[in-house]
This record gives structure tokens, C-alpha cells and sequence, in this order.
């Protein structure tokens, strides 16, 4: 099942109803809405009507849906990845570099004794 987008006038004019209804009609809205188009969607409102809208929320999702209507207001900056880089483990290049010389010396040595 498709999650209501939020896109266009008509759909962001449907948030103002959703903030008449009642908290328990609400929360059935919202299970049937994109959290993330609705988030980028309430960047006209104030942020006390985006609490109280964020109420029929469960908690752990009622301040992450704050979190992101705020960065998407340009309030609280987008969090940057980090770029995970492997560090070189000496200990494997040591063993294959000692290998490579020993066979080399031995490749010497053999043709030193047996021309």
C-alpha cells in the first residue's frame, strides 16, 4: 500500500485539517502518511503547532519527526557521513615482504652455487 506523499497544494492543505482532528484520529492519518514528505511539507509552521502536531506520534518517532522538520527548515544542519577508511595493517605486508626476500636470496644463492 502506497503512503500518502505530500507534494502538492492540495495534499499540504490536507495538514491543516489534520491539525483540527482530534489526537486519535490523527494518529490513524499518520500511519498512512510519509513521515519524511510531511516533515519537508511543515516547514511554514511554527515549531509549538509542529510539537503539538507531533503529539499522536509515538515518543521515539515524535522527536525524530521534529528533528527532521527542523533540519528541513534549515535550523539544525543535516548530519554528514562519515567515510569509513581502512587503515593499512603493516603486520600483513612485513610477512609477504620477508617471504619475497628470502625467496630472492635463495634464487641467488642457488645460482652462486650452481652455475
Amino acid at each position: 500500500m502506497k503512503r500518502r506523499q505530500f507534494n502538492t497544494e492540495r495534499e499540504k492543505a490536507f495538514i491543516g485539517l489534520m491539525m483540527s482532528m482530534p489526537t486519535q484520529e490523527r494518529q490513524k492519518e499518520l500511519l498512512l502518511c510519509d513521515l519524511n514528505s510531511l516533515a519537508k511539507a511543515m516547514t511554514d509552521y511554527s515549531n509549538v503547532k509542529i510539537e503539538t502536531f507531533a503529539e499522536a506520534l509515538e515518543p521515539p518517532y515524535r522527536q525524530e519527526f521534529i528533528k527532521t522538520v527542523k533540519m528541513h527548515k534549515g535550523e539544525i544542519p543535516f548530519p554528514t557521513q562519515k567515510v569509513n577508511r581502512r587503515k593499512i595493517q603493516k603486520q600483513h605486508y612485513t610477512k609477504a615482504v620477508l617471504a619475497a626476500s628470502i625467496l630472492i636470496l635463495l634464487i641467488f644463492l642457488l645460482d652462486w652455487l650452481m652455475p
